[in-house]
């Protein structure tokens, strides 16, 4: 699998993220590992357009190939990168690619971390002991 098809995994999940907000995970995972490798490059930091409930959020613009994404920001990249001015013309190439075989690129690429600690130790539910009808129904009730 070349880099151009995992940009291209990475803009389709991007795409459908929005409305399955889970794929974040898969798109945050893959590029990591880009940026590890060298791969993929941070150009700068953005101010985003839709900040949510905060009134101003910094963004990474990452560059794949011909493919440009945001993450989130950490303190280390505020300092480290400077602030690109926002340019809404911009768009990235469009590409086809089903979100089923998107998601294969970027298990085949970066496995899912399986950690136990992230996983709750599934206990036997405690049965509670069953008193009876309520107070009010038995009489005792004042």
């Amino acid at each position: 699998m070349t880099i151009r098809e995992i940009a291209i995994a990475i803009y389709v999940i991007n795409n459908h993220a929005k409305n399955a907000p889970v794929l974040y995970s898969f798109k945050n995972r893959a590029i990591q590992q880009l940026l590890k490798e060298g791969r993929a490059e941070k150009i700068g930091l953005q101010y985003s357009p839709n900040p949510g409930k905060a009134l101003q959020r910094l963004d990474i613009l990452v560059r794949i190939e011909d493919f440009f994404f945001h993450l989130p920001s950490t303190k280390e990249d505020r300092r480290t990168l400077k602030v690109l001015e926002y340019d809404s013309n911009f768009r990235n190439p469009k590409e086809r690619m089903s979100i089923f075989r998107a998601k294969q690129i970027i298990n085949a690429y970066s496995p899912p971390v399986k950690s136990s600690e992230n996983r709750k130790t599934l206990l036997p539910k405690q049965q509670t002991p069953y008193i009876g009808l309520s107070a009010y129904l038995n009489g005792t009730y004042k």
